[in-house]
């Protein structure tokens, strides 16, 4: 349905995985952002650049759980976040559920021996853990 969308709104979509153009790119780069805080939003959080003037990486940020929580609009955010990253890939030529299954799989391996929870409760993979190995999904596309 995502591709469908993308068709009839005459969104880039590559056939096989490849660089979508600049205007691509920067139309997905500013959907994700938007549609991602738009969730941090309804989850009543507020987000915060913690370095005025720098760039932007997750360690810029200030996260402040502040705000009122909406259930129906963090479901609607996660959906509307999954269409705009699944129509990224699409506009990139890949496999949406083929490479969500092969980082789902390589995700669930991080649980081996030195692995830690961090204070904040997200996962550290084990020192060495190799990133995943798209080469399937990709099909020697990069």
């Amino acid at each position: 349905m995502v591709e469908q969308f993308m068709k009839m709104a005459g969104q880039e979509r590559l056939e096989r995985p490849g660089e979508p153009s600049r205007a691509t790119r920067l139309l997905r780069a500013r959907l994700m952002m938007e549609e991602t805080l738009e969730t941090i939003r309804a989850l009543g959080v507020r987000v915060k650049c913690s370095v005025p003037g720098a760039d932007v990486d997750s360690f810029a940020f200030l996260y402040i759980a502040d705000g009122a929580f909406n259930l129906a609009e963090v479901v609607d955010g996660c959906c509307d976040v999954k269409v705009v990253t699944t129509g990224t890939l699409v506009a990139c030529g890949v496999a949406d559920e083929a490479a969500q299954r092969a980082v789902d799989l390589h995700n669930l391996g991080k649980f081996g021996p030195g692995h830690a929870i961090r204070a904040d409760g997200k996962l550290v993979k084990p020192p060495g853990y190799p990133a995943p190995d798209l080469s399937a999904v990709l099909g020697g596309g990069s």
